[in-house]
Order: C-alpha cells, then sequence, then structure tokens
C-alpha cells in the first residue's frame, strides 16, 4: 500500500462517507417502524398501508443504490462531479436542521443523500487497495459509531405515525458531516483520473436487484408477513443476490461478504457497555490483518454463520463475544479479501447489510433477554450491557445457512476466477 499525503487524504474522505452514508441509513427508519407495518386499528398506525413500504431501512437503502449507480454514471470522466455529489448529499442530511421534514419522507431523503456520498466514496476508491479498504473500514465503522453516539446523546429517530407524525432530526451529527466536508474538499484536487462512463448492461443488475429485494420485503417479508411467508422472502433475498453474485465475475465475492454480514442482524446486541467500542475496534483490526495474511471470502462468511448460530446460546457470554467482536473482525475479514472494480458492485455490497431487512428489522421471534425489574407490579425488560437479543432457533438457522450459502457461491466465484486464470 502506497502511504503518500494525498493518499492518505483521499482514504479519509473515502472512509468518511463511507461511514456517514452508512450511519445515516441505519438511524433512518422511524421507532414505530414495527406499529406501521402491523398495526390496522390505531387512529395513526396504518399497517399494511401504501405509506409504510417506503418507512423501512430497505427502501432507504434501495434508493441510496440507485441514486449512487445514477450518479456513478453520469458523472463518469467528471473530476469534479463527485465532490460536487457529496457535498450536496451533505447538505442534505444536514438539511433537518434547518427545515422541517416529515419523518415520514425521511427514508427516503436520507436515501438519496446516502446514495450522493457513496456514490463519491466507490469512484474515488477505484481499484487501489489502500482506497478499497478505506472504503470498507469506514463503513465497518459506522454501525460501531452509531451505536457509540446513540448511547451517549439519545437516538436521532424519531416517531413517524403512532403520535399523529412528527419532523425528522439530524441522523448524524452535524460537528461529524463539517468534518467530512472539509475533508471531501481538501481531497478534491488528488482525486484519480474517473473511469468512462460504465455500460449500462453492467451497472443495471445492482439497482434491480435492489428493487426486487425491497419488493420482496414490503410484499411478503416485513414484520405482517407469516413465518411461511418470511421463509420464503429470505430464499428469494438469497437467490437474487447469489445471481448478481454469479454475474458479475470475480467482483461477486464482495456481495457474497455483503449478504453474510446481512444475516447476522438476525440478533441484536444492547449496546450500552463502555467496553464494546473498544472490542469492536480490536475485532475490525484484527480482520484487517487476516484479510491480509490469509484473504478468504469463504472462510469469513463460514465465521458469519457461527456468529449467527451463537444467538441460540443467547444466555451465555459466548454469544456476546461473538457478536462485540468475532462480528466486527469477521466482517472486514470478509470484505477486505477481495479487490472489486465495478462501483456498481462495491456499492451493493456495501449496503446489503442495511437493505436485507427481511434478515434484520423483521427477523422471526426475538427472545427477550434475561434481566428483568419491576415497574409498576409488572416485569419491565432490562438488557444488561451486551446482552444478545435473539430470533427464534428457526430464523437463526435459516440466517446461519444463508452464510453458508454465500460461501458456497463465494466458492464457485473462485473456482470460475482460478479457471480463468489458467487459460
Amino acid at each position: 500500500m502506497s502511504f503518500s499525503f494525498p493518499i492518505l487524504l483521499r482514504s479519509s474522505a473515502i472512509a468518511g462517507t463511507a461511514l456517514v452514508a452508512v450511519w445515516a441509513l441505519s438511524n433512518a427508519w422511524p421507532i414505530d417502524l414495527y406499529q406501521a407495518e402491523t398495526a390496522t386499528r390505531s387512529e395513526y398506525a396504518f399497517g399494511n398501508n401504501w405509506s409504510d413500504l417506503f418507512l423501512n431501512p430497505s427502501w432507504a437503502a434501495g434508493v441510496a443504490l440507485v441514486v449512487a449507480v445514477v450518479a456513478i454514471r453520469f458523472s463518469g470522466g467528471n473530476r469534479a462531479a463527485p465532490v460536487v455529489v457529496a457535498v450536496v448529499g451533505l447538505a442534505v442530511l444536514a438539511a433537518p436542521s434547518v427545515v422541517s421534514v416529515p419523518t415520514g419522507l425521511a427514508p427516503t431523503t436520507t436515501g438519496v443523500a446516502a446514495g450522493l456520498l457513496l456514490s463519491f466514496a466507490v469512484s474515488a476508491a477505484g481499484s487501489e487497495r489502500s482506497c478499497l479498504t478505506a472504503l470498507v473500514l469506514g463503513a465497518a465503522s459506522a454501525d460501531l459509531a452509531r451505536r457509540e453516539v446513540d448511547a451517549r446523546l439519545g437516538s436521532p429517530r424519531d416517531w413517524s405515525i403512532s403520535l399523529g407524525g412528527n419532523y425528522a432530526t439530524t441522523l448524524v451529527p452535524i460537528a461529524v458531516l463539517v468534518l467530512v466536508g472539509v475533508v471531501i474538499l481538501a481531497t478534491s484536487k488528488w482525486l484519480p483520473p474517473l473511469p468512462a462512463r460504465p455500460l449500462l448492461s453492467r451497472s443495471a443488475a445492482a439497482p434491480i436487484a435492489a428493487v426486487v429485494i425491497w419488493g420482496v420485503y414490503v410484499s411478503f417479508g416485513d414484520s405482517a408477513s407469516s413465518p411461511g411467508q418470511w421463509v420464503a422472502a429470505v430464499a428469494v433475498t438469497v437467490v437474487v443476490v447469489a445471481v448478481v453474485a454469479l454475474r458479475s465475475g470475480a467482483d461477486g465475492r464482495f456481495l457474497c461478504a455483503g449478504l453474510a454480514v446481512a444475516a447476522t442482524a438476525v440478533n441484536d446486541v444492547i449496546w450500552s457497555g463502555w467496553w464494546l467500542g473498544p472490542l469492536a475496534l480490536v475485532g475490525i483490526a484484527a480482520g484487517f490483518v487476516m484479510a491480509r495474511r490469509l484473504p478468504s471470502t469463504v472462510a469469513g462468511c463460514c465465521i458469519l454463520a457461527a456468529v449467527c448460530v451463537s444467538g441460540l446460546l443467547w444466555d451465555n457470554p459466548v454469544s456476546t463475544i461473538a457478536y462485540a467482536a468475532v462480528l466486527p473482525a469477521a466482517a472486514a475479514y470478509s470484505f477486505l479479501s477481495t479487490l472489486v472494480w465495478d462501483p456498481s458492485v462495491k456499492a451493493l455490497g456495501i449496503l446489503l447489510p442495511v437493505m436485507v431487512a427481511v434478515l434484520g428489522f423483521s427477523a422471526l421471534g426475538r427472545r427477550p433477554s434475561v434481566a428483568f425489574t419491576w415497574v409498576n407490579g409488572e416485569p419491565f425488560e432490562l438488557p444488561g450491557a451486551g446482552a444478545v437479543i435473539p430470533a427464534s432457533s428457526g430464523a437463526i438457522i435459516l440466517a446461519a445457512l444463508t452464510c453458508v450459502t454465500a460461501a458456497v457461491v463465494a466458492l464457485v466465484v473462485d473456482c470460475r476466477a482460478a479457471r480463468e486464470t489458467e487459460r
């Protein structure tokens, strides 16, 4: 890797834009999304109504991907365009601080802003390993940064419908947006020549996949779906990603990594201990080192399958260690084990952990944590720091099988790439 000042500055801009984009998308869905998807009798909650189709993270991430691909296509060859686009994205994210944006529209506006930022990140990354590493590390650190800030400052997410509608807030602190903006402007003169406009036939697969994933989710994979519908939604989602991965050549391994990381969202972890952040950072650093010394997307996906299975031991420290340390390490390891060239594949791979809400937000049967207290004579859940909130056993097994499927597809891609090299 080259560590000259221009490369370091460009890597910082890439990591910053990727971090902000994924951070914003992770906070895009409203607090009452579950009520929006399921409730039908409340005066304000309108389950199964058309409006709730556009409140979920799958929609926000899908919008981001489409916007990113369009921005990349129309800025091909123009070095100034990605900088302008990224600054506009930061302005859109900061807009709720000065103008009123209904929370019901926030997932869409956030998706637009994140897509503009991501178009800069994937374009500026090119094919240099150092810049690709910055892209992945920025995106991988987003959930960590979001959880740490939310734990200390409170979540910026708002109510959309259950209280009659509110206005959105800025999902990422203004100070972070300003800092990233300064770095973007500072690095503008050191951006490399951008590639020519990509072929439409090659760049269209990722947006089509995003539309299908969102359509499957809102049709029969959201919180109102039956267990059978949910399983079918997971199966269709996995098939769609696998098909795009197999069509993307060697770049397909990046999508396999994204799918496996998305599957681990079947369980959640309570982010309230001071030690969780440092532990996750150590995990990310370990994943980076492993990818440099022994790269293997297949192995990374298998480790992520084990992380999913750890949710079966939800009342055991094993699951906490798996989600606080092993998951960040395995995610970084899986993504960084392969170089990726196609900007649309980079964008889709980075966004899959947010986009595949069927394995995250609407995962079946999350159990309560083991710690309770009493409030007004009623038991009240009081999760401990680092406690894992798992889905049902069946959902966990299906998530693990998704990771194994991702590993198999990555292995097929590896074999194809090896045969191409031998020719």
